[in-house]
């Protein structure tokens, strides 16, 4: 089997929108080319079933000792079975062994990746990939089918989904112990520190000259921070080497590894992609890849604190690939995403923003229990047309403008084919820990230069962070003379700069839940829009909160 790279003139036309609309705001033995949805006839399901049916073969079992005890525990009926040697087959079995309205996760682990002659590399730990062919991308595209997941939680061929599907892409038994462990750690993190509302933003870099390539940033910002929470902090690193977020060529990759392990509740790219590597800054043969293979281990973040990956890229996915691929390396990597969503061949730039803000309204808006809930809950979405669903329609009028315009005709099948094409590598019962509320009193008229007493009402004890933010991209000038003259690299002076949003802070302990209040003082150059943001670490959990605000000049607050 031959896994081919999209040609860059395909990739090219994609990142149009590509960027800013993602950022909001990613073959069987003897049968390898059949459809998932070629069953004629629809499976009859029991009553009543388990809430998770995982597939793992015989050899692995044995270190999933730990991860059973853990999910029985907390009250998950866990059903184990085994793969068969195609995705059909295989597809039978936990269709069989599932109860639609009871069964909401599919787990696989195992390995679908494939050798060059389209035979699975070991069958003692092989389990398929279903296989689709191509429709609405198949222009785009350099092979006809299109491996992914999602499939297997159809259970009864309706194509309507009823369960989340993850995959764990382990080869060994020490694999599959590491991978198990590292679950654990992270559900069972007491590390409550600021990584968390945070929210790492890559992208790659357009190529289509200043004046576009901003355009493509400026859509991105206002999606993505009109999508975020007010109380996420977003730091973005893009490729555009006029781009107040970029820290230069030399030194991008690094800052990328650096910011990777200062820690993010999510890491997300946007981009060009291939299947070992990211794309290149500079854009050409001889850049260096935003992240390659070769970089994976100087991914270092403990597992108890790992980030949650998106790769909104084409190819880092194609996990059946004879050579690992980027997002697979990545996840199987010590200091590695606990998961990574990724696409297997080409992605469109439409389907892509569905995905990627479907995504972010279930965990920031609906916070589910579990990530296989908010995968659920994107992929019933992007199987819905925007007309269906009033509040969906006005969720997606930009993209769907957007695309619309651009040529895109067959939106509705372009983001079901994503459904397809996006596959996680990770636990669909993977539990996500959100923060609490943390209500932020309206602390009414702002001058700069003054103090203003900010209060509000604390779920729990800890430490009380409190930090008065301007808009991202915002550069004092006083900031930018002061780091100049101290010599600092010019482009990585601004890149800071671009991302350090806070321009006042103050911290106090809380030793009770309940009311709490401090003073915060306001620069006197700053004015606008702003918002307060509040943090709570505590040993018991975390709490967020933000209040939006307008700083007025002194002689306008006082003539009011």
């Amino acid at each position: 089997m031959t896994v081919r790279h999209a040609t860059r003139n395909q990739q090219r036309w994609q990142f149009v929108i590509l960027t800013g609309l993602s950022l909001a705001a990613a073959l069987l033995v003897g049968n390898r080319f059949c459809c998932a949805q070629a069953a004629e006839k629809t499976r009859v399901v029991t009553a009543t079933g388990p809430d998770v049916v995982a597939v793992c073969p015989a050899e692995l079992q044995p270190a999933m000792t730990g991860w059973l005890a853990r999910r029985r525990a907390e009250g998950l009926v866990v059903k184990v079975i085994t793969a068969d040697v195609t995705a059909e087959l295989t597809r039978k079995r936990i269709a069989d062994a599932a109860s639609i309205g009871d069964t909401r996760y599919v787990i696989l682990i195992g390995d679908p990746q494939l050798t060059a002659e389209g035979r699975p590399k070991d069958l003692r730990f092989y389990v398929p990939a279903i296989y689709r062919r191509a429709d609405a991308t198949a222009v785009y595209q350099s092979t006809t089918h299109l491996p992914g997941d999602y499939l297997y939680g159809d259970f009864n061929d309706d194509s309507k989904v009823d369960a989340a599907v993850g995959r764990l892409p382990v080869s060994s038994i020490n694999q599959a112990i590491g991978m198990f462990q590292r679950i654990a750690e992270y559900e069972d993190s007491r590390d409550f520190g600021r990584w968390r509302s945070r929210v790492d933003l890559v992208a790659g870099l357009g190529g289509f000259g200043p004046l576009i390539d901003g355009a493509i940033e400026t859509v991105a910002s206002g999606m993505i921070t009109g999508s975020l929470p007010g109380s996420v902090r977003t730091r973005v690193t893009h490729a555009g080497p006029d781009s107040l977020f970029c820290p230069g060529p030399g030194c991008f990759t690094d800052t990328v590894l650096e910011n990777y392990s200062d820690g993010a509740r999510f890491w997300v790219y946007a981009g060009h992609g291939h299947i070992r590597e990211l794309d290149r800054v500079p854009a050409t043969r001889f850049g260096r890849p935003v992240l390659a293979s070769g970089d994976v281990e100087n991914l270092r973040r403990p597992a108890n604190a790992a980030p949650i990956a998106l790769l909104l890229a084409c190819y880092t996915g194609a996990y059946d690939s004879p050579e690992n691929c980027l997002a697979k390396e990545m996840f199987l990597a010590d200091g590695g995403p606990i998961a990574v969503l990724a696409g297997s061949r080409v992605t469109m730039p439409y389907g892509n923003a569905s995905a990627a803000m479907g995504l972010i309204h279930s965990v920031y808006h609906r916070r589910p229990e579990r990530l296989g809930d908010a995968w659920l809950e994107t992929l019933t979405e992007m199987a819905t047309p925007s007309n269906a669903i009033a509040e969906l329609q006005s969720r997606r009028m930009v993209i769907d403008g957007l695309a619309t315009l651009l040529g895109g005709g067959r939106i509705d099948e372009e983001r079901r084919e994503h459904m397809q094409l996006y596959n996680w590598l990770g636990d669909p019962t993977l539990r996500l820990a959100h923060p609490q509320e943390l209500k932020i009193d309206d602390p009414g008229r702002i001058a700069a230069g003054q103090r203003v007493v900010v209060s509000g009402i604390a779920p729990m004890p800890g430490t009380l962070t409190i930090e008065l933010h301007t808009r991202l991209g915002t550069v004092p000038m006083k900031q930018s003379q002061t780091l100049v003259a101290n010599k600092t690299d010019p482009l990585l002076a601004r890149y800071r700069q671009a991302n350090d949003t806070a321009i006042a802070t103050g911290q106090i302990m809380i030793g009770q839940a309940g009311a709490w209040a401090t003073e915060l003082e306001i620069p006197l150059d700053i004015t606008g829009p702003m918002r307060i943001v509040v943090d709570l670490e505590s040993s018991s959990g975390f709490a967020t909160g933000a209040q939006s605000v307008w700083i007025r000049p002194p002689a306008i607050a006082a003539a009011q």
